[in-house]
């Protein structure tokens, strides 16, 4: 099964699965971004638009960038003021300097080399700008759990294609595009999250995501 064959699969029941990625990810996200006021903002690799419409609501102005057509005609059931486009997060359909801020949220993992989405979300990103990262962390993948899902009436499971990329390699690519970092964490899984999904007793103290900001200067 290829990623988009995947999400494509997972896309009507992506909003509500258990996902404990996204239950310790999505608040540091928002944290990260802040207030978004005013600003422009390209949720990248967007997904159903879990984050493209909490930050419409927050007012951001959004424009959510996908390219699974599935996941994109979820999104577009919801009621928001955000602008849905088709596109590839290595050649994205935005102009120069045009965003205030790039928020990139688990995606990067499923890619074999990172750099050049990275490259395209510092060059959309106006000077000043703030870019916010999160993937899932190579631990998981190191441990034999690739991101993974249930879908279909018999609950079947799906793993979906991974590749391994340390905390270095996204940051070494930002700097090596001119981006300042500002904040790097690596969240574990916790007391908190073990009392929402106890099935994650056993991987109880390992890091579970990677979540970045960096400036463009």
């Amino acid at each position: 099964m290829t990623v988009d064959e995947g999400y494509a699969r997972w896309a009507e029941g992506y909003d509500g699965y258990a996902n404990a990625l996204i239950m310790i990810e999505e608040p540091i996200v928002r944290r990260l971004v802040g207030d978004v006021r005013g600003k422009r903002l390209l949720d990248v690799a967007c997904g159903t638009g879990r984050h493209s419409v909490y930050f419409d609501a927050a007012g951001a102005t959004v424009t959510g960038v996908d390219a699974n057509d599935h996941m994109l005609a979820v999104a577009r059931k919801k009621d928001s003021s955000v602008t849905w486009l088709n596109g590839d997060m290595a050649r994205l359909p935005a102009a120069d300097s045009s965003f205030d801020v790039v928020v990139n949220a688990l995606v990067m993992e499923h890619v074999a080399d990172v750099r050049p989405a990275l490259g395209e979300a510092c060059r959309v990103l106006v000077p000043g700008g703030a870019f916010v990262l999160s993937v899932y962390h190579p631990t998981f993948l190191w441990k034999g759990v690739p991101p993974h899902f249930k879908a279909g009436d018999d609950g079947r499971e799906y793993e979906l294609p991974s590749f391994v990329h340390m905390a270095a390699d996204y940051v070494t690519a930002l700097l090596d595009r001119g981006m300042v970092l500002t904040h790097l964490e690596e969240p574990l899984v916790d007391d908190a999250l073990v009392a929402r999904l106890p099935k994650m007793e056993k991987y109880r103290g390992m890091p579970l995501s990677i979540v970045l900001r960096a400036v463009r200067p």
